[in-house]
C-alpha cells in the first residue's frame, strides 16, 4: 500500500515538473509569435510610407498638354498621373518657369519635372523616364510677310528665328534653330510673329492650335506651317541624379511598361484639333431688294418663300458656285444674284435651312 502511494506520488511530481517545463515553452512561444507580429506590421507601415509618397512635380503653363493653374490639369499630366497612380506615387504640380525648374532638378534642389524633350546635353545633368508621350513639332511663319517659299529660304539661312526660354523643339529641330532670338514666353513669341519682328517661330502643334483658338482666333489663318518640316519627339519626365530619383524612375517605367502592355488608351494622347472656320453673316437689304426673300430650294416648282428680317443671323453653310470660281470678265451682277445655303440662328425662321441671294449675305 505505501509502496502503490509513493508511485502515485512520483508519477504527480513528474507530471507537474512536465507542464511546469510545458508552460515555460508555450510562454516563449507566444512571446516571439507577438514579437514577430509586431516586426511584421512595423515593416509594412514601414514598406507603405515608402512606397506610398506624395512627390512635387515641378511644370509650367504648355496647353494642352499642362493646363493653367486651377484648371484641369491638360493632357500630358493626366497621362502622368494615371502612371504614378500605379507606381504609388502623387503629384503635387508646382508651377515654376521650365529653364528655372531644369535648373533645380539639374542641382539636386528638386526631385522631378515635366514634360521634357531628351536631349545629349540634358541627359547628363538628369535621369530620363521611358518615353510618355510623342508630340509633332514644326516651324511657323506668318503669312502677312512671307510666303511659303520665302519662309523657307529663311530657315535655310536661319535668319530671324524665335524661341522660347528653356525649350527645346526635338533634336532635328534645335539643331537648325540655334541661334534663334530667345522671349520668355510661347504667347510674347507669337506676338513677336504678329508683329513681325521674327520670321519663323518652332512650336509644337497642339500648343499653336490651342494658342491660336484661344487667343487669336481673328488671325489664326495667318499662321502657317513650313511644309515638309515635322519633328515627331517623345517627352519625358526628369528627375535629379540621386537614389530618391532612380527609385522614382524605376517605379514610374515599370507602371508605364504595365499600363501599356494592358493597352490603356488613355496613355495615347490626341493632337488638339482647331474646328473648321465657318462664316457667320447678317443679312442686309439690297439697293432694289428692299426685302430678304429665302428659299427652300434653289429651283424646282415646289419652292417656298420666306421673309426674312433685316440684321437675320445665319452661318453660310455652302457658298455657290459662282462665289468659289473666277470670273472670265468684271460684270459680277450674276454672281451677286446666285443662291448660297445658309443656316438661319434668329428671329421667327430660326432653324431653317434656306438659300438667299448673295447680295444679302454680309459677313461678320
Amino acid at each position: 500500500m505505501i509502496c502503490l502511494l509513493r508511485s502515485t506520488l512520483r508519477y504527480v511530481v513528474v507530471l507537474a515538473v512536465l507542464l511546469l517545463g510545458s508552460s515555460s515553452v508555450l510562454a516563449q512561444t507566444s512571446a516571439l509569435t507577438v514579437t514577430e507580429n509586431v516586426k511584421n506590421a512595423v515593416d509594412k507601415q514601414a514598406v507603405t510610407k515608402v512606397l506610398r509618397t506624395e512627390q512635387t512635380v515641378l511644370t509650367n503653363t504648355w496647353a494642352p498638354y499642362i493646363n493653367t493653374q486651377g484648371e484641369e490639369v491638360g493632357q500630358a499630366a493626366q497621362v502622368l498621373e494615371l502612371i504614378f497612380r500605379y507606381s504609388d506615387v502623387r503629384a503635387t504640380w508646382q508651377y515654376v518657369p521650365y529653364e528655372l525648374a531644369f535648373y533645380e532638378v539639374s542641382e539636386g534642389q528638386q526631385l522631378l519635372s515635366y514634360p521634357y524633350f531628351k536631349t545629349v546635353e540634358r541627359a547628363e545633368k538628369v535621369l530620363y523616364s521611358d518615353p510618355i508621350f510623342t508630340v509633332a513639332s514644326q516651324v511657323f511663319y506668318n503669312r502677312q510677310y512671307l510666303n511659303q517659299q520665302q519662309a523657307k529660304n529663311a530657315l535655310d539661312k536661319h535668319q530671324r528665328i524665335g524661341r522660347v526660354a528653356g525649350y527645346s523643339y526635338g533634336a532635328s529641330l534645335d539643331k537648325i534653330i540655334a541661334k534663334a532670338k530667345i522671349y520668355n514666353s510661347e504667347k510674347r513669341a507669337l506676338t513677336a510673329l504678329f508683329n513681325g519682328e521674327i520670321d519663323l517661330l518652332p512650336m509644337t502643334q497642339s500648343v499653336m492650335n490651342q494658342l491660336l483658338e484661344s487667343d487669336y482666333k481673328e488671325r489664326k489663318q495667318l499662321i502657317r506651317p513650313i511644309e515638309n518640316l515635322t519633328d515627331n519627339s517623345s517627352m519625358y519626365l526628369v528627375a535629379a541624379k540621386n537614389a530618391q530619383g532612380r527609385l522614382v524612375i524605376d517605379r514610374v517605367n515599370k507602371a508605364l511598361a504595365r499600363l501599356k502592355n494592358a493597352g490603356l488608351s488613355s496613355l495615347q494622347n490626341e493632337p488638339f484639333e482647331t474646328p473648321d472656320s465657318i462664316d457667320i453673316a447678317n443679312l442686309v437689304t439690297s439697293e432694289g431688294y428692299p426685302s430678304i426673300l429665302g428659299q427652300s430650294a434653289e429651283s424646282g416648282s415646289k419652292v417656298e418663300y420666306f421673309t426674312l428680317p433685316l440684321g437675320t443671323q445665319v452661318i453660310v453653310l455652302s457658298w455657290s458656285e459662282n462665289m468659289l470660281r473666277p470670273a472670265s470678265n468684271d460684270r459680277l451682277y450674276h454672281h451677286m444674284m446666285d443662291l448660297s445655303k445658309v443656316l438661319v440662328l434668329n428671329g421667327p425662321h430660326v432653324g431653317k435651312e434656306l438659300f438667299v441671294r448673295n447680295m444679302h449675305i454680309e459677313l461678320q
